[in-house]
């Protein structure tokens, strides 16, 4: 794949190769975004096959992270967090602000049982050296 970009500021560009160009970004990027995701999942499903959570291949580093992920169940979370006066900080289901309101012991896992699911899931971290 072969991607042309125009050197020049945008602002000095006639609207239509300003047009092509981003364009054309948008649609490599959408084909690097496929193939980031093709890749990922090859890369994850062989790590966790092989139960390999670093991996070095010369001078590129290659972590595996395990994350617990709790998805939430909004139809038993908002009563609770209504009945507590909370749920006009949260407003939906937020990750971030559950969080938040946990780690500041406004709430705590205990209390939240129930209202979530924890599911695994992977990222993986790159870094060169």
């Amino acid at each position: 794949m072969e991607l042309d970009i125009n050197e020049q500021d945008p602002e000095d560009m006639d609207l239509t190769d300003a047009v092509l160009e981003y364009d054309d970004i948008v649609s490599a990027i959408s084909i690097l975004e496929k193939r980031r995701e093709e890749l990922r999942t090859h890369i994850l499903s062989t790590l966790t096959e092989k139960d390999i959570d670093l991996l070095r291949v010369g001078d590129v580093e290659l972590k595996r992270q395990k994350v617990e992920w709790k998805l939430w169940r909004i139809n038993r979370l908002k009563p609770y967090l209504m009945k507590k006066d909370l749920w006009d900080i949260v407003e939906s289901v937020d990750r971030k602000t559950l969080s938040r309101l946990i780690e500041k012991g406004i709430l705590t896992e205990e209390e939240l049982q129930g209202t979530y699911d924890v599911e695994t899931r992977y990222s993986l971290h790159v870094k060169r050296a």
